[in-house]
């Protein structure tokens, strides 16, 4: 093959896309999923991964959003905070946790889906896992069934762990290699509970929808309603370590139980219950990726930035030094790398 190629249809790898495409240059991207996005995951118009950005301190996403035609809804904060410990729930006033944080009509998702539509049909093809590279010029890619691809030059946007796990020759120098494996990636670690209702009744009865639990099995709580478009959802992350989600079963009951003691008894009967466990998710997490680190980590390792031989550049949203494992760190290092890739390519010409 000839033109560039993109390895990964997550958020990074699609801005990559986007950019190189509206450069001119011809580009392919490969997936190794059946579907879009990759931590950028919405299903019933409700966000099962990243959900959040903050327009007023990442600009590069804000401004992705408006030029795609898409909205953005302000998290909902206002009524009572329940906090909940092993003595008891309270609930009242609360500052807002979140500050100027807002979600993306229609979901994460629905950014995924604009950025893919700006490409020409074909150019992304699913189910394509990579095994291998062969970092010479022109490096070659090894998929699962044996095809090689031959790109001019390639943007690796897969998260670093999930890169470490490849063959690759010859082998990455030890500073990249170590630094592949330094850091978790960001939600791999983390499960999350999302119950769609009928209604907002919790808004009703004067509560925001935000919690905080000692208690579990979901340790913050929030609303991930938008009544425009007849969506009433709260979410949770969870705080059950992974093995012992592996109980799927157990967990929804629990997390019922407890929305239920959050929120009153029409908690009861959601009309639908998603849980998506990252750590589970084989392109997403590694085994090293299910304890979750303390706090959010250093990303922005300069080992994972520096290109090689000015033909394999890399992005994803753990390469920004100051958007490590946001969606703005997607936006910026996707930019970034099709950038390089543009420089190198014009040099070269």
């Amino acid at each position: 093959m000839t033109g560039a190629l993109v390895i990964g249809a997550g958020i990074a790898g699609l801005v990559a896309a986007r950019v190189l495409h509206r450069a001119g240059q011809d580009v392919t991207v490969i997936e190794a999923r059946d579907r879009l996005g990759g931590r950028a995951l919405t299903r019933d118009g409700i966000d099962l991964g990243p959900a959040w950005i903050w327009p007023a301190m990442q600009p590069r996403v804000a401004a992705l959003v408006q030029t795609l035609g898409l909205e953005l809804l302000p998290q909902y904060e206002t009524g009572d905070f329940v906090y909940e410990a092993q003595n008891g729930i309270r609930r009242g006033a609360f500052p807002q946790r979140y500050g100027d944080a807002a979600r993306v009509r229609g979901g994460i998702g629905a950014l995924a889906a604009r950025l893919a539509e700006d490409l020409p049909d074909g150019t992304i093809q699913y189910e394509q896992p990579v095994t291998g590279l062969d970092l010479t010029a022109p490096p070659l890619v090894t998929l699962s069934d044996g095809a090689v691809l031959t790109p001019d030059r390639l943007i690796v946007a897969v998260p670093a762990p999930i890169l470490a796990t490849w063959a690759v020759s010859p082998d990455w120098a030890t500073d990249r290699r170590a630094a592949m494996t330094r850091w978790p990636t960001w939600m791999a670690a983390h499960a999350k509970v999302v119950a769609r209702y009928d209604r907002a009744f919790w808004r009703d009865a004067g509560l925001s929808g935000s919690a905080i639990s000692h208690v579990g099995p979901l340790a913050e709580v929030t609303d991930q309603s938008d009544p425009d478009t007849g969506i009433f959802a709260v979410f949770g992350f969870v705080s059950w370590p992974h093995m012992l989600r592996q109980d799927t079963k157990a967990l929804k009951h629990a997390a019922i139980d407890q929305l239920i003691r959050l929120f009153g008894t029409e908690a009861a009967t959601p009309r639908a219950l998603h849980l998506l466990d990252w750590a589970s998710e084989p392109f997403t997490a590694t085994d090293a990726d299910r304890s979750a680190p303390q706090g959010h980590p250093p990303y922005g390792l300069p080992e994972l930035s520096i290109p090689v031989g000015n033909r394999v550049f890399f992005a994803g949203a753990e390469l920004s030094a100051d958007n490590g494992g946001l969606i703005e760190g997607a936006v910026e290092t996707g930019e970034a790398a099709a950038q390089a890739l543009l420089t190198a390519a014009r040099r070269a010409a």
